[in-house]
């Protein structure tokens, strides 16, 4: 069992936050008392497994007209966690330098962009998504420099120049549906010698063998003398209440790993 403390430090201010007290494995999960959260919980569920790219192109079309409610209504915070760890691991003058350049991957609606915004990030931020749909409204929010449309896979690398930003993210979109492991080296690659990679996956019992995977890439860039992990943590990706009135959640569990980048890619 994994405990969350309800108070994060950043930069001497205090965050409040509302994660449930423990992560649940999936063998005991319970179903949501609300309706509204079984019926955002159910869309979440739709996209857990191991689908084509046609048939999860065709799903966001559909989840994009529900998706930023769905968050809400299932208390995502992830995209703050990983701005509030990453506002702690930059110095405060990369944080504060307009010049400083972050890829979003798996960009979705924008949350990473608004979360960024809301830890008062001065840099830039471009957007990488496989979904039109989603990065239309990603558009709307005015938050990003450029937004590229483009389907991340193993054998169709992203189209920016190798050593191009100081940090890529890639939050909650590294799952059997979306963004494989294998696309990790890709994601090294346009980052900047001494940049970061921080991206996340689902750390529930059923992702086992997805996470197994993640692992031989991240060995794999490690042996090579590519990269060094810097940061891990497990959180909540998704929570919902079980009981009317009472304040426990169950939740979809997340590891957020952090890489950094020790040397440019050839």
């Amino acid at each position: 069992m994994i405990l969350f403390s309800e108070l994060e430090r950043w930069r001497g201010n205090t965050i409040t936050r509302s994660f449930p007290k423990a992560i649940v494995p999936d063998r005991h999960w319970r179903r949501p008392s609300t309706k509204e959260s079984e019926e955002s919980l159910t869309r979440v569920q739709n996209i857990i497994g191991d689908f084509d790219a046609e048939y999860t192109m065709k799903y966001y079309d559909y989840w994009s007209q529900h998706y930023e409610k769905d968050l809400e209504i299932l208390d995502y915070k992830v995209p703050d966690f990983m701005a509030s760890k990453l506002a702690g691991f930059l110095p405060g003058r990369e944080w504060e330098n307009p010049s400083h350049s972050v890829l979003d991957v798996g960009a979705g609606t924008g949350q990473m962009a608004i979360a960024l915004k809301k830890f008062d990030f001065k840099g830039t931020v471009d957007a990488l998504d496989g979904n039109t749909k989603m990065l239309e409204k990603a558009r709307e929010k005015g938050l990003y420099k450029h937004l590229e449309q483009h389907l991340l896979m193993d054998d169709s690398p992203m189209k920016f120049a190798s050593n191009t930003y100081d940090t890529v993210v890639c939050c909650c979109a590294m799952v059997p549906a979306l963004i494989q492991p294998e696309c990790l080296p890709d994601m090294v690659r346009v980052a900047k010698s001494g940049g970061r990679l921080y991206f996340t996956t689902r750390a529930t019992d059923g992702n086992s063998t997805f996470r197994d995977r993640v692992d031989v890439q991240l060995n794999a860039m490690k042996e090579s003398g590519l990269i060094r992990i810097t940061a891990e943590d497990v959180i909540p990706q998704y929570s919902w209440p079980v009981n009317e009135g009472d304040d426990d959640k169950h939740c979809i569990s997340a590891v957020a790993i952090c890489l950094e980048k020790l040397k440019n890619s050839e």
